[in-house]
């Protein structure tokens, strides 16, 4: 296993200081509650570094310090690196502490070190990273759940895959999290920052199709359909024998296929309209022009009933294999400007 640190923190959407929709972390420990979280620049690019602060636990009369030996087995030294560390944080709204982003090869501090930079308040970190090497997941996109309670991360802001022993927990929920983290695929707003609106966009998109032909939506009716038309997917192509993995969390297709051999990457859509159009993230849009093997299922014509609790029923399933997107008309409901490299040494 590779050395990983897991570190709860509390939520932001940008970790990059103070911002007008993104103010402080909320949770993440009672100092939150009255001061601003040092976590709040994690994700700060300072030439290219980034500083990552979490509070370890607290022992009375102790200064706060990391266990370098429960991260590599044995390590006596003040500083390890070549380490995973990836940051976990509680969702306000939907609940479920999750991974929300994380430093790939950075260096583990036993001590928190001092901070001369004024564009994260001279705050003190535990971390060090490489923003290039860094990832942060949209808001939207935050999905994979950390369980919690013993045996789990509980309630320390620290959890270590070595016990005090330095033998490996085998935990399966970190297994998993380390699978999630080596294959996600999707967007990442640490490098991209426009990514983060990408989900928003398709959303109001669909929305927008759906409004045209009379229908009213909401946040939970979106969810909903996705969730029937996925499982109605995972029905159809198990029926065909293409043996459907699950990868809607990690990639920018929603199932991955075997046909005799080969693979197959499956985009699975659901709407209320008839059909005719739906939504797509620029991320999909890239896949699906660079990869031949695609297919596209769509569950039209679904039925709703309820807001607050929707149940969703009936619709007919469309199944375009090949799906050649070059086929159809693809039509841009909003564009990324790009200042130029004179335009960014005005600012």
């Amino acid at each position: 296993m590779m050395p990983v640190i897991f570190a709860r923190v509390g939520w932001m959407k940008w970790y990059r200081g103070p911002q007008t929709d993104d103010e402080k972390p909320i949770g993440g420990g009672s100092y939150n509650k009255q001061e601003l979280g040092h976590e709040a620049f994690n994700f700060l690019s300072l030439n290219g570094a980034l500083l990552g602060y979490f509070q370890p636990q607290l022992r009375k009369g102790y200064p706060s310090r990391i266990a370098l030996d429960r991260i590599k087995a044995g390590f006596t030294g003040d500083a390890l690196h070549g380490v995973l560390a990836v940051f976990v944080a509680t969702d306000p709204k939907e609940g479920g502490q999750r991974i929300v982003g994380w430093y790939r090869d950075a260096t583990v501090y036993r001590d928190d070190q001092q901070s001369s930079a004024k564009e994260r308040r001279e705050f003190s970190y535990f971390l060090k990273g490489q923003a290039d090497k860094a990832v942060l997941i949209p808001e939207a996109r935050r999905s994979f759940v950390i369980p919690g309670g013993k045996g789990a991360f509980g309630q320390a802001n620290v959890c270590y895959a070595l016990d005090g022993k330095g033998q490996s927990k085998n935990a399966t929920w970190i297994d998993d999290a380390l699978e999630y983290v080596d294959s996600y695929a999707l967007e990442n707003i640490a490098r991209e920052p426009e990514s983060e609106a990408d989900h928003d966009i398709e959303e109001m998109v669909a929305v927008t199709i759906e409004h045209g032909a009379g229908f009213q939506s909401n946040p939970r009716i979106r969810r909903a359909i996705e969730d029937y038309a996925m499982q109605r997917a995972k029905k159809y192509l198990e029926r065909l024998g293409y043996k459907p993995k699950d990868k809607h969390k990690t990639e920018s297709y929603d199932f991955l296929c075997d046909v005799s051999g080969v693979p197959l990457h499956v985009e699975v859509k659901g709407t209320q309209d008839n059909g005719n159009s739906v939504s797509l993230t620029p991320k999909e849009v890239e896949h699906a022009q660079k990869h031949p093997d695609c297919a596209l299922f769509i569950v039209h014509s679904v039925k709703v009933v309820g807001k607050r609790k929707p149940v969703v029923s009936r619709g007919e399933e469309v199944f375009l294999h090949p799906w050649d997107i070059s086929a159809g008309t693809l039509k841009p409901r909003g564009f990324v400007f790009t200042l130029s490299e004179a335009q960014r040494n005005d600012i």
